[in-house]
C-alpha cells in the first residue's frame, strides 16, 4: 500500500552484496504474500540451508511427511554444485521457499526447477486467532556472498553469523566497567577454527569463570582447543547447558582440548583471569 524501496549495497573490500527493502502494509485482509526473488545462475545446483546450527539437504534429510514447501532457516541458504555457489544470509526473514513457489502444494520430495531463492516476507494464509492484516512497515534484509569451488559448511555458518552480528556491541550503562586499562585491540581467547563453531563465549551465570559452547558442523569427530590469549586460562571443565559441572580438563600451556563427535555440541567451563 505504499512505495517499495530497494537498496543494493557493494562494498569496495570484500564480494558480498546487501540487499535491502522497506514498505509498507495496509488494512487489507484479503490472502496475501509478499516475496524477495533471488534468481541464481549456477547450473545444476544443490540447495542446503542452516538448520539449528547445521546444513540440512532439503527433500534427503528429512523424515516423509515433513513440510518440503517451505523451510524455516536459522542463518544462511547455499545453492552450490562442485565448483561455484551462492551462500545468502537471511539474518531478519527466516521463512523461504526453494526453486519456485510451493506454499500449499504439499510436495513429497524437492526437485530444484530451478536455483532461486524466495525470501517470503509476509503472509496472512495461517488459520490462527490473530487478526488477518498487521499493517506497517516491512524491512527485509539478504547478504549474499559468492564462492569458488564446492560447498564449505564452516564458511557458511561463520559468513551468516557474522552478518547477524555484524552492528557493534554496546555496553549498556548500568553494567560494571573493567576497572584496568585494556589495550585497544587484542584477542580475548583463541578458539577454533574449521568444521568447529564457536556460538557462545560469556561470563558464567555464577560469576566462576567464562562459558564457551562449541558445536561440530562435521560429520566426524574433531578436536577443538581453547587457548589462552588476554584470558589466561587456568583451569577448565565439561559442563551442560544449564552450566552443571561435569568432568575436569587438563590445561597444557594456557590451552585446553576437548573431542567432539560428529555434529554434537560441548560446553567448556574455563577459568582464569584477564592477563595484562
Amino acid at each position: 500500500d505504499g512505495p517499495l524501496v530497494q537498496r543494493v549495497f557493494v562494498p569496495q573490500d570484500d564480494t558480498q552484496i546487501e540487499f535491502t527493502a522497506h514498505f509498507r502494509l495496509g488494512l487489507d485482509a484479503h490472502p496475501q504474500a509478499t516475496y524477495l526473488a533471488f534468481p541464481l545462475d549456477i547450473a545444476p545446483a544443490q540447495a542446503r540451508i542452516d538448520l539449528g546450527g547445521q546444513a540440512m539437504e532439503p527433500g534427503k534429510e528429512q523424515l516423509p511427511g515433513s513440510c518440503m514447501d517451505y523451510y524455516t532457516v536459522q542463518n544462511w541458504v547455499d545453492f552450490s554444485n562442485d565448483y561455484v555457489g551462492m551462500t545468502v544470509a537471511t539474518p531478519d526473514n527466516p521463512l523461504v521457499q526453494l526453486g519456485d513457489f510451493h506454499f500449499g502444494r504439499h510436495q513429497q520430495e524437492v526437485a530444484l526447477a530451478r536455483p532461486m531463492l524466495l525470501g517470503w516476507l509476509t503472509n496472512n494464509y495461517w488459520e490462527t486467532n490473530f487478526r488477518a492484516h498487521q499493517p506497517g512497515l516491512i524491512t527485509a534484509r539478504y547478504v549474499l556472498r559468492p564462492h569458488k569451488g564446492a560447498f564449505d559448511e564452516g564458511a557458511a555458518h561463520d559468513f551468516g553469523r557474522s552478518v547477524v552480528h555484524s552492528s557493534p556491541l554496546f555496553q549498556q550503562m548500568g553494567e560494571p566497567a573493567e576497572t584496568r586499562t585494556l589495550p585497544a585491540a587484542g584477542t580475548l581467547l583463541h578458539l577454533p577454527d574449521g568444521p568447529v563453531q564457536t556460538l557462545h563465549v560469556k561470563a558464567a551465570a555464577d560469576g566462576d569463570g567464562l562459558i564457551v559452547r562449541l558445536l561440530n558442523a562435521s560429520d566426524a569427530a574433531q578436536e577443538a582447543a581453547v587457548g589462552s590469549a588476554l584470558f589466561a586460562i587456568t583451569g577448565a571443565q565439561t559442563c551442560d547447558l544449564l552450566e552443571q559441572d561435569g568432568d575436569d580438563l587438563p590445561v597444557e600451556d594456557g590451552r585446553v582440548a576437548v573431542t567432539i563427535p560428529a555434529r554434537r555440541m560441548a560446553v567448556l567451563r574455563i577459568r582464569g583471569a584477564i592477563d595484562l
